[in-house]
């Protein structure tokens, strides 16, 4: 399971994050702390410097062991002071999927709970917001590859789409070694969108692209949200290509 979180920096100075993995704990609901099986090893990312006021992005990756309790709170320190509280975000209403019911003695499920912090912007922009791509399992080339992309903005601070941002849209695929792509750059059509995202709600586009010289296979549709050219937040998924 993926749990996301945001987080305002209140310091006056930058800072950069430790590159390690976060700690942390889930607890069920009558405040027992659940084990832990596992947890990755060593750093999960670069360090993360943070400008003031900044909003933080992160995430915690968690896993319950058959037979445990479901846990109601995953909780976590951000930074080392003794003044620092805990986070505690409730994923009492997360449904968990049914684990097989004859598991692979080899790859056996473990409890594991830990997270990292993976960005950070500055509030009301463009990087603040989240994309999530929706697109139909596969293609068949040449025809025209028809998606949706949902656009939200998961903070408490207005995001204005100023001046009709530009998007990049690209589909890959890796036949042997070196990836083949299609892909098309161009600006919305803000014609149909909002003025901006309001706090804690999301927008919903329709996108095309076109797949013509696409080879066959498993492919990576990728978008883009692009502000002053450079990529603000961006979304993936999955789409097999097949040819006619």
């Amino acid at each position: 399971m993926t749990t996301t979180f945001v987080v305002q920096f209140t310091g006056s100075a930058p800072c950069s994050t430790n590159p390690g993995l976060l700690g942390v704990t889930m607890t069920a609901a009558d405040g027992t702390i659940l084990p832990i099986d596992t947890m990755p090893a060593g750093p999960g990312h670069p360090p993360l410097r943070i400008g003031p006021h900044q909003l933080v992005f992160g995430s915690v990756q968690w896993a319950v062991k058959p037979g445990r309790p479901q846990p109601t709170h995953l909780k976590f320190a951000l930074g080392d002071s003794p003044s620092v509280r805990p986070i505690s975000i409730s994923v009492a209403d997360v449904s968990i999927p049914p684990h097989a019911s004859s598991p692979d003695p080899q790859n056996a499920w473990q409890s594991t709970a830990y997270g990292q912090l993976n960005s950070a912007a500055d509030p009301a922009t463009l990087a603040t917001l989240t994309a999530t791509v929706t697109a139909p399992a596969t293609v068949h080339v040449p025809s025209t590859l028809l998606y949706a992309v949902t656009l939200t903005n998961p903070t408490n601070t207005t995001v204005p789409l100023t001046g009709c941002p530009q998007f990049g849209e690209q589909l890959s695929v890796v036949p042997l070694k070196t990836p083949t792509t299609v892909g098309a750059r161009g600006p919305l059509n803000c014609s149909h969108l909002p003025h901006a995202i309001t706090a804690n709600s999301s927008v919903t586009m329709q996108m095309q692209l076109d797949t013509a010289g696409q080879v066959a296979g498993p492919g990576r549709l990728t978008w883009q949200l692009l502000d002053r050219g450079h990529e603000a937040t961006a979304g993936t998924t999955f789409v097999t290509v097949q040819r006619n």
